[in-house]
């Protein structure tokens, strides 16, 4: 509006070349924004009086427009850094929940990760300044934050649910109104599930007791809070020198921790004899055995909720009949197999470098 009237009222006010054509109007923009070719100029009093009331339109026209473009980034960034604003990213991990592990499993993510910078979603009510200090310290690991509620469908599509590689679940201890935390685990199991059933998800639990409720949930692997460490001081005080060995396996900064690998399409068709031999003679590798995964049938997917004499008949009769009711995983593995073992296709080897 200022260029298209203050060439109407510069060509009423001047004379000569300046008001021909389109030109009145070319001075205007030149004027407006400060560039000034000085190719045409006013030559009246008038029309330079006039010129100084563009000026001035420009400049302000100018900085009010980059007041808008940067207060909208501003409150982009500043949205972003309060977990507000859609995270668009793909192949991500998503990370619901916190608690005193999160920052080691973010850690072992980093680390096992070796230089390939992955995507992580967190998704909790942490605060800005902690959220803040999690982006710093991780620095090989693009972290991304979500505030929120993590059974909320709108909250886990601000997280780009639908595009993510892995969904991981802790119990939170940060909201100290959650009585059970593993009740919010399934909820959220079963909100995720139902709007992307396909998406692999790792739920963390506190007590076994819930396991059958987090796999009829459809959970894809599931981690007991208890288990690994019971066994663990047993074996201190039963088998010193397990616990370790079993640490140092485990350590994701080790040398020595377990690996999996692709093994060589050569050996699809080999036994596990051959392959064993060919990962000990070329960097001294130690094959341990194979996985591969595929689906089972849960026994959640089959019983009630409450035990009872039926539920036992059905899972008597179940594996009776040789149906594989394996609750833990849908990752076969198959561990220091009989050296005649044969390698199938699509398998992976598990090594101890």
């Amino acid at each position: 509006m200022v260029m298209i009237l203050g060439g109407l009222i510069l060509r009423s006010l001047e004379t000569g070349a300046i008001t021909e054509g389109e030109t009145p109007f070319w001075w205007a923009i030149v004027t407006m924004t400060t560039v000034g070719y000085g190719d045409y100029a006013p030559s009246t009093s008038e029309g330079r009086i006039f010129a100084v009331l563009v000026m001035f339109a420009g400049i302000s026209l100018t900085a009010m427009f980059t007041a808008v473009i940067s207060s909208i980034f501003v409150a982009k960034r500043i949205r972003e850094d309060k977990g507000l604003e859609k995270v668009n990213v793909k192949n991500h991990i998503i990370l619901c929940g916190w608690n005193r592990n999160a920052d080691k499993i973010i850690d072992s993510i980093q680390y096992l990760s070796e230089g390939r910078r992955k995507d992580l979603v967190l998704i909790n009510d942490l605060d800005e300044e902690t959220v803040a200090r999690l982006k710093t310290r991780y620095r090989d690991i693009h972290l991304h934050f979500v505030a929120g509620d993590y059974t909320s469908e709108q909250i886990l599509q601000r997280a780009s649910l639908e595009d993510a590689d892995t969904i991981i679940i802790i119990p939170s201890d940060v909201d100290a109104s959650i009585q059970n935390p593993d009740e919010k685990t399934i909820l959220a199991t079963l909100t995720i599930k139902g709007l992307e059933p396909n998406k692999r998800l790792i739920a963390y639990l506190y007590s076994r007791d819930n396991l059958t409720h987090i796999k009829r949930a459809n959970a894809d692997e599931v981690v007991i809070s208890d288990d690994f460490g019971a066994y663990m001081l047993a074996s201190h005080v039963v088998d010193p020198g397990i616990p370790q060995i079993l640490n140092r396996l485990l350590d994701n900064v080790s040398e020595n921790r377990f690996k999996r690998v692709d093994i060589p399409s050569e050996f699809v068709g080999q036994s596990f004899n051959n392959l064993f031999d060919h990962f000990r003679n070329n960097n001294g590798s130690l094959l341990i055995g194979v996985f591969s995964e595929e689906e089972n049938l849960g026994i959640g997917e089959v019983l009630s909720a409450d035990s009872s004499a039926l539920d036992a008949f059905i899972e008597r009769k179940l594996k009776e009949g040789g149906v594989s009711l394996q609750e833990e995983s849908k990752i076969s593995t198959v561990i220091n197999p009989n050296k005649n073992y044969i390698i199938k296709d699509g398998e992976r080897a598990i090594i101890i470098p």
